[in-house]
């Protein structure tokens, strides 16, 4: 499958997806287990003893369209080109674009014992994660009006920096009670990568001479891929089992005998080992390119970019990380109203994140307001509705609720996109049932599952720690 290498980073760069569903830390619900390790689903007296998702997939939709690049962008798909002037093209606009989109295909947990409330879950996720660093206004000024590029050398021009990663992730999660206050958890992973590009553009330079319509540009860097540009996406090529891999999750919670709840996760730290048809290279490409004009730029462009891979790269396998984070949440039940303030971090970049979940609840309903800030200087508030009993959770959320609104009133309207500041969209959805028996606790059971099948029922965490404990004196 054909692509321009310098479009493709451009148009994945406007994707931000975020799976950090924060209104739904703390909520015992399906999701929240599995995304936070020691989180328990089950209730005694309550719950059925099997929770699943009966695949119906939890879905996450997000997308972002930074300021003025907007109708600049939609040219450049429609047209090719663009009329639209950015702004002064001297003038450097870098801009981070992050992306994290996760969903849930199938999930099932099961609980397996009261004494350490022990639960266990298997679950098949497919995951991507993007980051992109590009200047805004000098990466699409190429395809301004071709008439006002002059004919000094634009430097560093296309220094659009950045990777995209998919794949499979099918993991098994245990968590306990440790003891009265804290619960442990863990989620191993075994991985199976879909796709891989990165692109990293150390120098380049291009300078355009309209009177003889020639153009000269100069780039190099590193590029990496599983795929070849010539190749055709098959169905086959979306199947797990490709490229394996593996990651692991860690949890732990500490309840205070006032009723805090801290929370802290270690989230997907793992590798991706890139098989035989991948390509590695380093690029360098000093070329005068003839007969350039401003309806033909972009094609010229797309044709020469292709050489990065024909020219440059080999056949070699390589490893991936993927995205880590690392999040901490403290919250506190007052009646009805549960604030919970989240703190996040990604382990191996810059991109941070802080959270004020405000949730309300009136029966099985509640509501959630959760306006957030990033390190990258973005304001946004989401939104969350849901129904939850013992044996069954739905819920309907944003992360960006004024302007998924916006969003969705100018797609439904067939309006351009204004251009003013950031435009971002925003929708994720669930559904959970729970069945089987009971988990009744022993005081009021009539029959449970793992109750006096072994009275000597141990802790797998408190044994695993006893190796550090001192062994008695006979």
């Amino acid at each position: 499958m054909k692509k321009c290498l310098l479009v493709a980073v451009l148009m994945i760069g406007t994707l931000n997806l975020n799976a950090q569903q924060y209104a739904l830390f703390n909520t015992r619900t399906l999701f929240d287990a599995f995304e936070n390790p020691a989180q328990k689903v089950f209730t005694l007296d309550s719950s059925r003893k099997f929770a699943s998702n009966l695949l119906l997939p939890y879905i996450d939709l997000s997308g972002l369209n930074k300021g003025s690049s907007d109708e600049a962008l939609r040219n450049l798909i429609n047209k090719g080109y663009s009329n639209h002037r950015l702004g002064p093209f001297d003038k450097d606009f870098e801009k981070t674009m992050y992306e994290n989109n996760n969903i849930y295909l199938l999930s099932f947990r099961i609980f397996k014992n009261h004494k350490f409330h022990k639960e266990m879950g298997f679950s098949w996720q497919v995951r991507s994660e993007t980051q992109i660093n590009y200047a805004e206004n000098k990466s699409l000024g190429i395809f301004e009006n071709f008439g006002k590029w002059l004919t000094i050398p634009r430097v560093n021009v296309f220094n659009n920096n950045g990777k995209l990663q998919s794949y499979h992730q099918f993991s098994f999660s245990y968590r306990e009670n440790y003891n009265k206050n804290w619960a442990l958890g863990a989620k191993i992973s075994l991985l199976s990568g879909i796709g891989y590009t990165e692109f990293y553009a150390n120098n380049s330079s291009v300078n355009i001479n309209p009177n003889t319509n020639t153009m000269h540009l100069v780039m190099d860097g590193t590029y990496r891929a599983n795929y070849s540009n010539e190749n055709k996406v098959k169905i086959a090529d979306l199947m797990p089992f490709k490229n394996p891999g593996m990651s692991i999750s860690l949890g732990t919670i500490y309840t205070t005998k006032n009723g805090f709840h801290l929370m802290a996760n270690l989230k997907d730290l793992g590798f991706i080992w890139w098989g035989k048809k991948s390509y590695e290279g380093h690029f360098n490409i000093n070329e005068t390119l003839n007969d350039v004009t401003g309806d033909n730029a972009a094609l010229i462009m797309r044709k020469n970019m292709q050489k990065i891979e024909t020219n440059f790269a080999e056949n070699k396998k390589f490893v991936s990380k993927t995205t880590t984070k690392a999040d901490v949440s403290i919250s506190k039940t007052f009646g009805a109203y549960k604030p919970t303030l989240i703190l996040a971090k990604n382990v191996f970049d810059d991109f941070g994140e802080a959270a004020l979940v405000n949730t309300l609840t009136s029966g099985n309903f509640s509501i959630s307001a959760v306006p957030a800030y990033t390190l990258q200087k973005q304001f946004k508030i989401g939104a969350q509705a849901m129904y939850q009993t013992p044996n069954f959770e739905f819920f309907l959320g944003s992360n960006d609720l004024i302007e998924s609104y916006y969003a969705s009133k100018e797609i439904i309207k067939n309006q351009e996109t204004q251009l003013t500041g950031y435009h971002r969209g925003s929708v994720y959805l669930g559904i959970a049932f729970k069945m089987g028996y009971v988990v009744e606790h022993p005081m009021n059971m009539s029959w449970m599952p793992g109750v006096g099948d072994n009275k000597d029922q141990k802790s797998f965490f408190g044994k695993m720690f006893g190796i550090f404990k001192k062994k008695p004196k006979n």
